[in-house]
């Protein structure tokens, strides 16, 4: 007779617990472990946030800076302009734009034209560079706010009393290989700009100098060379708001033609033309509105556009202005080694006209701001620089009607309308 199997009951009971409390483990690992993914997932994200924001506040804070420095360069009479005006250029003082009581900020909701671009999230601070900056940047004087306008010797140290804005050129204590521009006339601005994404902020401050070129002539005709008026009525004036500028200034030995309306003065210090605009020739050529070449003689360089007669009234210049009346153009013509610009029709316009060659002008011209001739100028029709100045780098011969009425205020409009800004230090704090 065959025996019935038996059971250890207990056995069997011992190991179902024990795959009970494996599960039971293995599950609450597995849990764990969850936890710890999701968490660590969440304190990731979290980090990506921070750093997107951080990444994108940063962005925001150089689009305020970048947009600072456009508005700067717009007319000044433009609502969206943020430097100084002409009335306030005479007190130059470290209140200005205190509290934004000339309404130069403008930024996130700031409102009306103070709006930043697109009403993007930055706010942007302008104030004049004063001494006592971290860079050690400084005035010339420090007897009196602001004076003189046009040192030309840089300071040995930088005394912070009283507190004086910052000047561009020589008087801004930056070494002589750094800077062509001769005389602090432009401002430094402090420009400080802050962005804001999902609470995180970040700031950005540069020192921008309104413009990186020198268009100043100082007086209504500025030459290396001599003046010949051969009997012909000119009327040149002065600035009355700049002492001395009521004269002819011509190189050493130059006779005084009896046919200038004004007297004459020598200069012992010829100007260096092609350093003088404050920048390289090259380099303004890059940034100028139009450029227009005749390299050889009858033109016929690659790239020229000028033709052999040297005209450039016949569609070569194809806008002697900006599209608004109050905006000037940047216009150079590069014909050092080719033919002579010419000007032969009826001309108006406003801005700089660079001339690397030789210039002749037997038409009308009618214009504000500067004519720049590297070579000889010659006139035999009728020129009416009614605001601005001109400069040559070496004779002017006036056989026509000249008129110019030198306007230091408008040389320094066109300066910073059509120029880019001299970007001096950019920092992130």
């Amino acid at each position: 007779m065959k025996m019935p199997e038996t059971t250890n009951k207990g056995d069997k009971t011992g190991q179902e617990g024990f795959v009970l409390i494996l599960a039971l483990v293995t599950m609450l690992a597995m849990t764990l472990i969850g936890l710890s993914v999701i968490m660590s997932s969440t304190t990731d994200l979290q980090l990506a946030r921070n750093d997107r924001d951080a990444k994108l506040a940063f962005q925001l804070a150089e689009a305020g800076i970048n947009e600072a420095s456009a508005r700067l360069h717009l007319s000044s009479s433009n609502a969206r302009y943020v430097g100084e005006v002409e009335g306030e250029s005479g007190y130059r003082t470290v209140s200005w734009n205190a509290a934004n009581a000339l309404g130069k900020d403008f930024g996130y909701n700031v409102g009306g034209n103070r709006n930043s671009a697109d009403n993007l999230n930055y706010t942007v601070n302008i104030s004049y560079l004063v001494e006592g900056n971290t860079e050690n940047y400084c005035d010339s004087n420090n007897t009196a706010d602001n004076a003189p306008l046009t040192a030309t010797v840089p300071p040995a140290s930088c005394p912070n009393s009283p507190a004086e804005v910052v000047m561009y050129g020589q008087d801004f204590n930056l070494d002589a290989s750094l800077t062509y521009i001769e005389y602090g006339l432009l401002p430094v601005y402090e420009i400080t700009s802050t962005g804001t994404s999902n609470g995180v902020t970040r700031t950005v401050v540069a020192y921008l100098g309104e413009s990186n070129l020198n268009t100043d002539s100082q007086y209504p005709i500025f030459t290396n060379g001599c003046v010949d008026a051969s009997g012909v009525p000119n009327t040149l004036t002065g600035d009355p708001s700049v002492p001395g500028s009521d004269v002819v200034m011509q190189a050493t030995g130059c006779a005084c033609d009896p046919q200038l309306s004004l007297s004459c003065s020598t200069s012992t210090d010829p100007v260096d033309m092609n350093t003088y605009l404050g920048d390289t020739l090259a380099n303004i050529a890059t940034y100028s509105d139009e450029y227009h070449s005749c390299k050889s003689a009858g033109c016929n360089t690659a790239g020229d556009d000028i033709p052999s007669n040297g005209r450039l009234d016949n569609g070569v210049v194809q806008n002697w202005e900006g599209a608004d009346p109050t905006e000037g153009v940047l216009l150079f013509i590069d014909n050092s080694g080719g033919e002579d610009a010419t000007i032969g029709g009826n001309v108006s316009g406003e801005g700089i006209l660079i001339v690397t060659g030789n210039l002749s002008i037997s038409g009308n011209i009618t214009w504000e701001g500067l004519i720049y001739v590297l070579g000889t100028l010659t006139v035999s029709g009728t020129v009416d620089v009614h605001e601005g100045g001109m400069m040559t780098g070496s004779t002017v011969l006036l056989n026509g009607n000249v008129t110019v009425n030198y306007d230091r205020e408008e040389l320094l409009e066109m300066s910073r309308q059509t120029s880019t800004s001299a970007k001096i230090v950019w920092k992130r704090l």
